[in-house]
């Protein structure tokens, strides 16, 4: 036994305006096809749902039982269709988003915020990790997307540059690189290097054109870890220009590193293997876009 939604909104229809003239008039039906439906209401349910006069139609005992689920019903139908509406007009959804710490808790946040302000219907859901766990998450399809420095990936994971930011030296406000207008890659010879994602070696390394030897470093786990230790003068850190926010509370600076100076791409990084829903679609869209000029913050 199946009512249709046609069957359920004439039902619905007739009792909430008490006629079936002026239920006819709202459906667009003519009074005929009305009455047909009304009969096929009855046929499928199996019992009487109006009792019907010349002067006036009253919904029977069981008529009126059946009302409140008759309108749940079509309620359930109304958000379904505009939920289908929203979802394919990329204005709904969820949307799994990783990045690296010090993405995380400096860039993402007013983005995210900005993308949920237009469309306050996509809940966007934010993961923090170093860059080899966010590359498994991707791998497993456990998020849609993840936002980190260029690397290295495996097979399945594309990345596409959101923008480009400068490679400074982060250290203590008394170290003597903190007086500098610049400090250069090879000058970093001697000094105790403070590494928060050990696979970001090569990296430095390369961007150095190696002219120094990474082996004086430690790494740990987070980058406040390692602004807290640079800010004890127990060694300095490469950073970003995007983590300059964080410097003050931790009286350390951003000196440029130069000869060569160096930008380095955010990417974004997805699996290929698992299709994106429209929500995650969007938020692709607008990621660049809102993101641009964080490259040249000061």
């Amino acid at each position: 036994m199946n009512l249709s939604i046609r069957q359920l909104k004439v039902f619905v229809a007739i009792s909430q305006l008490g006629s079936f003239a002026e239920a006819a008039k709202v459906l667009h039906l003519s009074s005929p096809a009305l009455s047909l439906i009304v009969k096929s209401v009855e046929e499928t349910a199996g019992f009487k749902v109006f009792d019907r006069t010349t002067r006036s139609v009253r919904l029977t005992q069981a008529g009126q039982a059946l009302l409140p689920y008759a309108e749940r019903l079509l309620s359930e139908h109304r958000n379904l269709t505009q939920a289908i509406l929203n979802i394919g007009q990329k204005s709904e959804g969820v949307v799994r988003v990783a990045a690296t710490q010090l993405l995380s808790c400096t860039i993402l946040p007013p983005v995210c915020t900005k993308l949920q302000a237009k469309w306050p219907k996509i809940k966007i859901l934010p993961v923090d990790a170093l860059f080899d766990k966010l590359q498994e998450l991707l791998v497993r399809g456990e998020v849609d997307f993840v936002v980190a420095p260029e690397r290295t990936c495996e097979h399945d994971i594309v990345a596409a540059p959101i923008f480009s930011t400068r490679l400074n030296i982060a250290c203590s406000i008394n170290h003597p690189f903190a007086g500098r207008t610049s400090v250069k890659w090879a000058e970093l010879q001697d000094e105790q290097m403070i590494m928060i994602d050990r696979g970001a070696a090569p990296l430095i390394a390369r961007d150095a054109k190696y002219q120094f030897m990474l082996a004086n470093t430690y790494d740990v786990g987070h980058f406040t870890t390692a602004l807290a230790l640079a800010n004890e003068n127990r060694g300095v850190v490469v950073s970003p220009d995007y983590g300059r926010r964080l410097m003050k509370a931790y009286d350390v600076v951003l000196v440029p590193l130069v000869e060569p100076s160096v930008m380095r791409k955010v990417m974004l990084y997805r699996n290929r293997r698992f299709a994106l829903s429209p929500a995650a679609e969007r938020f692709a869209e607008h990621l660049s876009r809102l993101l641009s000029g964080h490259g040249e913050e000061r």
